[in-house]
């Protein structure tokens, strides 16, 4: 009887022994790395604002919103001398504007342009004393003052010639620059109308105004 007894307890000690021994394999440190990717995925979505790879463009001036002294009473002719400048003539541009056409003669260089601007009879070409014929029943010449610069790299290289799409201005003649003065005549419509000149900076810009009786 105690020897069946004695078998019996070395029987469980066994069991006892071959459970601690299983036990010791469920372990979470000595677990093999899983290959399985994580369940939860790296955000894809694009950012809102990407940053702008475009080149800076060089613009046209923002001489279109400036405003200018008040239109004078009459016609007659105005002027203004700048003798400190040294100035190469590099754009003209004219365009329409509530009340007034404008035209916009660009230069660079040192200084501000002086100017002569009045109405005329007749127009001729500088040096060559051709007749300049523009469309119009009156014309206005525009002299700027000391723009003849050492160095002519650069020079206005537009049309001669501009048929702008405005109401007072019929038409443009550029005449170019001689002597230190640079002319563009311009074709009005309707007759003398009131006009006002300034000038504008970064870049330099002298800007004749012609009133338009209609608006």
């Amino acid at each position: 009887m105690r020897r069946t007894t004695a078998l019996i307890s070395l029987a469980a000690a066994a069991a006892l022994l071959a459970g601690c021994a299983d036990g010791a394999g469920d372990d979470p440190t000595s677990e093999e790395p899983t290959s399985e990717a994580p369940t939860t995925e790296p955000a894809t979505e694009e950012p809102t604002e990407e940053p702008s790879t475009e080149e800076p463009t060089a613009e046209t001036p923002s001489d279109e919103a400036v405003d200018g002294p008040a239109f004078p009473d009459s016609t007659a002719e105005q002027t203004s001398d700048q003798t400190a400048a040294a100035l190469l003539l590099v754009d003209v541009r004219v365009a329409e504007h509530p009340g007034y056409d404008r035209l916009v003669l660009e230069f660079e260089g040192e200084g501000e342009p002086g100017w002569r601007v009045g109405y005329v009879e007749e127009a001729s070409t500088q040096g060559q004393g051709d007749p300049i014929q523009v469309e119009g029943d009156a014309l206005l010449a525009v002299t700027a003052l000391h723009t003849m610069p050492d160095d002519m790299t650069g020079y206005y290289d537009g049309p001669r010639e501009i048929d702008p799409d405005t109401e007072v201005v019929e038409e443009v003649f550029v005449d170019g620059t001689f002597e230190g003065e640079t002319v563009v005549v311009l074709g009005i419509d309707d007759g003398e109308q009131p006009f006002r000149v300034f000038t504008l900076t970064d870049p330099t810009r002298l800007v004749v105004d012609v009133q338009d009786p209609e608006d």
